[in-house]
């Protein structure tokens, strides 16, 4: 998993005269779309030679020796499990992301990592939380973009219930019930606790009916509110089978919502609402500080202009600016830099996994704060 300690570090890189390669490829191929990954990095590995050419030439051979590696490492990929790469390459520096979702296809040369993208992913896509409870024990996990990790050690103040003898049956049994009705009650507290921390957008319940039902009650209202799935699994099923249970019904959480979302948009832009689909009507919403939720297709990319004056983006890369007449500069990702300005602007960036509904819209719109 991607983590902001990580993206934190490629920021922090130092930055000198020897140039830096930051590679991203997408493994995945709309089907309405002809170009392949092995075409893509094709291109991209052109376009790479093209850069490089800029350069002093005293350059030129290490880039040429992180292209071959890159190359070399794409196609090694290629076929695999991850969905997109993400390759930073240059003095001292060798890292490669596999990544469960495809991050767009771009290759720069500069001084410093192009860690947009990577930003982009990593705030654009929800992060859940699962909780799995039974009586005596809870574990709690995180996942983001199809990767989970194990943070059940923050639940490690929940009481555990041990069997004793020579209780008198019925007090016994009151006070297991007791027992198991604290022990959900902390581990809830503790959940809480942690999404002060993390911050998760969604929360999974694992477990049998009654308990996660028991659970769910205790629950601080805005965990409640958070709830979208809960499926039987026990507390001592192995990280595979947690893995592979979370991300079964991660997947069809993240279509339903990705496909609702989608739907609104058609809907509110088809009523006429407070709602735009399409590149241009969307960086016209962006530009005048709109937009309430930024949809865009996963992987979804295209070049235009920033005005150098007002900052304002266009879908053209040259000419003079709409807004105050200023020269338009060509930027090589529009929407990596439509996705930042959302984000300055307090928007909530979604980045839905392609589906026809989202494709017929022009593959970006937004819900508007206004009209």
């Amino acid at each position: 998993m991607i983590t902001q300690h990580e993206i934190d570090a490629l920021n922090s890189y130092p930055a000198g005269e020897a140039p830096v390669i930051s590679f991203y490829l997408s493994f995945d191929r709309h089907e309405r779309e002809e170009k392949t990954p092995f075409t893509e990095l094709k291109n991209l590995l052109r376009l790479g030679q093209e850069e490089m050419a800029k350069w002093p030439e005293e350059y030129h051979v290490p880039l040429a020796l992180y292209l071959a590696r890159i190359e070399e490492t794409a196609e090694e990929e290629r076929g695999g499990r991850s969905r997109g790469l993400a390759i930073f390459a240059g003095e001292n520096l060798w890292q490669v992301y596999r990544l469960p979702v495809p991050p767009g296809n771009r290759i720069v040369i500069d001084r410093m990592p192009y860690v947009k993208p990577l930003i982009h992913l990593y705030r654009g896509h929800p992060r859940y939380c699962t909780v799995l409870v039974d009586k005596e024990r809870a574990r709690l996990f995180l996942i983001q973009m199809g990767e989970i990790q194990d943070y059940s050690m923050v639940l490690d103040e929940v009481p555990k219930h041990h069997e004793q003898g020579g209780w008198a049956q019925a007090r016994l049994q009151r006070r297991h019930e007791d027992a198991v009705m604290h022990h959900l009650k902390r581990a809830a507290e503790l959940t809480f606790e942690f999404f002060q921390r993390e911050r998760f957008d969604y929360l999974l319940l694992g477990g049998t009916e009654e308990l996660t039902s028991a659970f769910y009650e205790r629950l601080h209202t805005y965990l409640q509110e958070r709830v979208v799935a809960v499926f039987p699994i026990a507390t001592t099923a192995s990280g595979a089978e947690v893995l592979a249970a979370t991300l079964k019904t991660m997947e069809e959480v993240e279509a339903r919502l990705d496909e609702e979302l989608s739907t609104r948009l058609k809907e509110e832009v088809g009523q006429g609402r407070l709602a735009v689909a399409g590149l241009a009507p969307t960086i016209r919403a962006l530009n005048a500080h709109k937009v309430q939720h930024l949809i865009v297709e996963e992987g979804y990319d295209v070049a235009g202009g920033r005005c150098a004056d007002c900052g304002s983006l266009s879908i053209r890369s040259t000419g003079r600016c709409r807004y105050c007449h200023g020269t338009i500069e060509r930027v090589d990702s529009l929407v990596d830099e439509a996705i930042e300005l959302g984000f300055a602007q307090g928007a909530q960036v979604h980045l839905v996994a392609p589906n026809q509904t989202l494709w017929e819209l022009g593959r970006i719109g937004a819900l508007l704060r206004y009209a």
